[in-house]
C-alpha cells in the first residue's frame, strides 16, 4: 500500500453554505492526486448541540464529496457528544472503518489544515504537518491559549512575512516553513473577457467575531473593520463594486451604509453556497477587490487569500490589501495591492486601461506562483513525504 496524505478539515462539513471554504481543502486533494499521491480528505465534525443538525451536516457533507468525484476518497468523524479537547467517547467513521483508516495513517501523513484534528485523534498518523492558513492572528492565539502546536512534526504557513523584521508576530521555538496557498488549474481554467457590466467583488465574512491579541493590543479579525474605509471608493471608479456579505436581515444600519455609497450587496449564501456556484461567481465577475482583516494589515504576515488565487487563476485581476506579501511576489499588472481607498482607487484605473493584459497577467502569475503542480512538490519535500 502506497504512504497516503490525508487533507485533513475541521471546518467545511459545519459551513454547508461556504462553498469557498470547502474549495481550499479541494485544491490539495486534487493537486497532489495529480501527482500520483494516494491522497484523501479528512473531515472532523464536532457537535453544536443540535445533533439533528449535526446530521444534516453528515448528509450533505457526504452528498457535496460524492458530486465532487471524491465520495470514495474521503473519510467523515464525527463525534455525537464530547469536546474536541479530549479522546471522544463515540466517534462516528464515514468512508473508511476505524481499522482501515489506522492501517493507513500507520506510514500516514496528516496535513492538519488550521489545527482541525486535536493531539488525541493524531496519534495514529506516521507524520503529522501543522498546516496554518490564518497567519499572524494564528500565532498569537496559539500564544494565548495552549493549542499544541509545537506537537506536530513539521509546520507549515502561508504567512510569506512571518519573522520579518516588519511583523511584530512572535514565533517563539516553532520552525514555520513558508509555502504558497495552492489553485488546482485543471479545476479553474482561464475564463474569456467578463460582460461589460461585470464587477469587481469579493466574498467574504462580515463579521467573525475574533480578536487576537499582543502584550493587551488587539488584533482586529473582523471584515467589516477592513471594509467600512473602503466604502467611498465605489463613488470614485467608473465601475461596478459588489459585496457578497453575509449581513444578517437586522444588520439594517450596514446595509444601508453600504447602500448609499454605491456597492451592490448580494447574500454569498446564494451566489457562492455550493463549490460550483462560488467558482462562476468568481469566473463571471470583473476581478476582485477586497479588504483584509485589520488583524492582518496590522500583524504584517505575509498572507494572501486562497479565495485571491481563484480569481488570478481564472484571469481576474485581483486588488487587495497589502499584508507584508507583496516583496515576496513578481511584480504582476494582475495583481495589485493598496494601503487604503486613494490607491486602490489607483489600481483599479490602472488595470481598467488595459484590462485584458491585465488578466492574462493574472493567470500567468497563478501558473508561476500558486498552481498546485508548482506548490505541492516543494510542499511535500519540506514536510518530508
Amino acid at each position: 500500500m502506497a504512504p497516503s496524505v490525508f487533507v485533513a478539515s475541521g471546518f467545511t462539513a459545519q459551513y454547508p453554505e461556504g462553498g469557498g471554504s470547502l474549495w481550499v481543502p479541494l485544491q490539495y486533494v486534487r493537486g497532489l492526486r495529480d501527482l500520483g499521491v494516494d491522497a484523501w480528505w479528512l473531515e472532523v465534525l464536532w457537535p453544536h448541540g443540535d445533533e439533528a443538525r449535526d446530521r444534516a451536516y453528515v448528509a450533505t457533507f457526504l452528498r457535496t464529496m460524492t458530486a465532487l468525484g471524491l465520495g470514495d476518497r474521503t473519510v467523515l468523524l464525527y463525534a455525537p457528544r464530547g469536546s474536541r479537547d479530549d479522546v471522544p467517547d463515540v466517534m462516528e467513521h464515514y468512508g473508511l472503518t476505524p481499522e482501515a483508516l489506522r492501517a493507513r495513517a500507520r506510514d500516514g501523513l496528516l496535513l492538519n489544515l488550521a489545527h482541525s484534528v486535536p493531539k488525541p485523534l493524531r496519534g495514529d498518523f506516521a507524520r503529522t504537518v501543522l498546516f496554518d492558513i490564518d497567519p499572524g492572528a494564528f500565532q498569537l492565539w496559539a500564544r494565548e491559549w495552549d493549542m499544541g502546536v509545537g506537537s506536530h512534526d513539521v509546520h507549515l504557513t502561508i504567512g510569506q512575512n512571518l519573522g520579518g523584521a516588519d511583523s511584530p508576530v512572535p514565533l517563539g521555538d516553532v520552525t514555520w516553513h513558508r509555502t504558497w496557498p495552492a489553485v488546482h488549474l485543471p479545476s479553474w481554467p482561464a475564463q474569456p473577457p467578463p460582460a461589460p457590466d461585470a464587477a469587481y467583488t469579493t466574498v467574504t465574512q462580515w463579521w467573525s467575531g475574533h480578536y487576537a491579541f499582543l502584550d493587551g493590543d488587539a488584533y482586529d479579525c473582523n471584515k467589516r473593520s477592513g471594509f467600512v474605509p473602503l466604502l467611498p471608493l465605489a463613488r470614485r471608479v467608473s465601475v461596478p463594486l459588489e459585496l457578497a456579505a453575509n449581513l444578517h436581515a437586522d444588520e439594517r444600519e450596514d446595509r444601508a451604509l453600504i447602500a448609499a455609497a454605491g456597492w451592490r450587496l448580494v447574500d454569498p449564501a446564494e451566489v457562492a453556497g455550493t463549490p460550483e456556484t462560488f467558482r462562476r461567481y468568481v469566473q463571471a465577475s470583473r476581478g476582485e477587490l477586497s479588504a483584509a482583516k485589520p488583524a492582518y494589515v496590522k500583524a504584517r504576515p505575509g498572507w494572501i487569500s486562497d479565495r485571491t488565487v481563484c480569481y488570478l487563476a481564472s484571469g481576474r485581476p485581483a486588488v487587495v490589501e497589502e499584508t507584508g506579501v507583496s516583496a515576496h511576489l513578481p511584480a504582476s499588472s494582475g495583481l495589485r495591492f493598496f494601503r487604503g481607498a486613494d490607491e486602490a482607487a489607483e489600481a483599479i484605473r490602472a488595470i481598467e486601461a488595459d484590462p485584458v493584459a491585465a488578466g492574462r497577467a493574472a493567470r500567468r502569475l497563478a501558473e508561476e506562483v500558486f498552481a498546485t503542480r508548482a506548490v505541492l512538490p516543494r510542499l511535500l519535500r519540506l514536510v518530508g513525504a
